[in-house]
């Protein structure tokens, strides 16, 4: 009885640490403004590039190209800034919000809690399974 309040104890935490996660990445899609380009700065919101204008709102997502010499700023507020230097095109990401997911192969936050909660459930499943005493394993068989 003991080990199975143990296991849905894990469980429980690491949800709550995956239910973390979500909310953090929530935070992460505050919107910035452009607020600096110097030389030619293209923006491009999902319907290709347009030139890039000072007070111009983006998102995380939006991508920035600066062609030539030059660079852009993106004010996030809080002191969280984005600068885009010259020959570069970069997708628009709240500094300090995790890893650029856009970069790696577009993966979701969602397999990133479907993973913790996995492993607390396999987990909970071994602890459940062990007699406590010896740690050894025990596996139910039908008879």
């Amino acid at each position: 009885m003991m080990r199975t309040k143990f296991s849905v104890v894990i469980v429980g935490v690491l949800s709550l640490g995956a239910f973390e996660t979500a909310m953090a990445d929530d935070a992460c899609q505050t919107s910035g403004r452009l607020a600096q380009t110097v030389g030619t700065v293209m923006v491009d919101k999902g319907n290709g590039f347009a030139p890039g204008v000072v007070g111009t709102s983006l998102v995380s997502g939006n991508r920035i190209s600066v062609l030539g010499q030059g660079q852009a700023v993106v004010d996030f507020g809080n002191q969280k800034t984005l600068t885009v230097p010259g020959s570069t095109t970069e997708i628009v990401q709240v500094p300090g919000c995790g890893f650029d997911l856009t970069n790696s192969g577009g993966m979701n936050p969602a397999v990133g809690i479907v993973g913790t909660l996995a492993v607390g459930a396999g987990l909970s499943a071994a602890i459940s399974a062990s007699d406590g005493k010896s740690g050894t394993v025990i596996f139910p068989v039908s008879p």
